[in-house]
């Protein structure tokens, strides 16, 4: 009996090292940064995700003032809800990473938030068998991560 072709039963990918992991699908790729990821290895990581597939998204709700809706509009995240919360506004926004300046914004909230603990992140993405081997490759030349181990479909 043949082997099985390893490329289309790719289920999902486990990387990680000391301070950052993350658990890529074909749909969906999870984050953990631990609060001794550098600045370097959070840009590198994300950037080299958005190098990948421009197409990967990032949903976010955001607390703040009604003018300050505009100020995330205006760096690259798009609104796609708002509603008042007490004195505040509570907007979700898509974070686009085919947007630099909303790349660079991502980075930076995610920056803020491991200086108070760990962080988890969840993207959306075009991902398949090709582009999740592509990363794990790109990930790789990092020279940070130690485990890579890959999940396959089993048939029973």
């Amino acid at each position: 009996m043949p082997e099985p072709q390893k490329t289309q039963d790719l289920v999902s990918v486990e990387v990680s090292g000391l301070s950052a992991s993350l658990l890529i699908t074909h749909g969906s790729i999870s984050i953990w940064f631990g609060r001794s990821a550098t600045p370097s290895l959070v840009s590198r990581v994300i950037r080299t995700i958005a190098r990948i597939d421009c197409a990967t998204e990032h949903e976010r709700v955001i607390l703040c003032d009604f003018n300050e809706i505009s100020d995330f509009e205006g760096r690259g995240y798009v609104l796609t809800s708002y509603a008042r919360s007490g004195d505040m506004y509570r907007a979700i926004f898509v974070v686009p990473f085919s947007r630099e300046d909303a790349l660079d914004l991502f980075i930076d909230s995610i920056l803020d938030a491991i200086s108070k603990g760990d962080i988890s992140v969840s993207l959306r993405w075009r991902g398949g068998p090709v582009r999740m081997r592509a990363l794990c490759e790109e990930l790789k030349r990092l020279n940070y991560f130690t485990r890579f181990i890959s999940n396959y479909r089993t048939d029973e």
